[in-house]
């Protein structure tokens, strides 16, 4: 199977990866295009002007293509700006999210980073289960892999793991061990009255 075309390098010929964007759309760019370092060259304008004169000459004229256009910019802008809150990784899948996405920031598709995060699941694992395929979907439109960006600092520490194991009563004499050796008799614990 051939791999699809960058859009913004029509109509030369020039492999690309999908890439997602919000709003429901999904474009193909090359390594060139998609490189942070060309989508931010005067604030994002040349990437604009290649996509958007392409999509207007394939007929994509929709309000929408323009707005997923300028939105990846903006995400691509911010990428030195810290988040506003921290971002969570995955509470339950943290290793699988990571794999899935080095797999997609290494030129995979969305189906290779899927296969990736099912192939911990290929035997299955008590009280364990794989994430939905929404949970991988939403993985791959966060698009983490291609515009990072850093958690600000904690505004307060982590907070301390209590060991909550349950607390075995010790019998008397294991408290006091001098009491069996003394060979003072245990006392007897009272009798209840009915």
């Amino acid at each position: 199977m051939k791999a699809v075309r960058c859009a913004a390098c029509f109509p030369r010929s020039v492999a690309g990866q999908m890439i997602p964007m919000r709003y429901g759309v999904t474009i193909a760019l090359c390594e060139d295009h998609r490189d942070p370092a060309f989508v931010r060259s005067r604030g994002g304008r040349d990437f604009l002007a290649a996509l958007t004169t392409t999509f207007e000459s394939l007929g994509f004229r929709g309000a929408r293509y323009g707005k997923a256009l300028r939105a990846f910019v903006g995400d691509v802008l911010a990428m030195g700006t810290p988040t506003p809150r921290h971002r969570p990784g995955s509470y339950a899948w943290p290793e699988q999210r990571r794999d899935a996405e080095a797999v997609w920031a290494d030129g995979g598709s969305y189906h290779d980073g899927e296969a990736v995060v099912h192939a911990y699941f290929a035997e299955p694992v008590p009280g364990m289960r794989a994430p939905s395929g929404h949970t991988i979907r939403r993985w791959w439109r966060d698009r983490r892999w291609l515009t990072p960006r850093p958690s600000p600092p904690r505004r307060r520490p982590a907070p301390q793991l209590i060991d909550r194991r349950p607390i075995t009563r010790l019998d008397r004499t294991e408290r006091h061990p001098d009491l069996s050796a003394s060979g003072i008799p245990r006392p007897e614990s009272p009798r209840r009255r009915r």
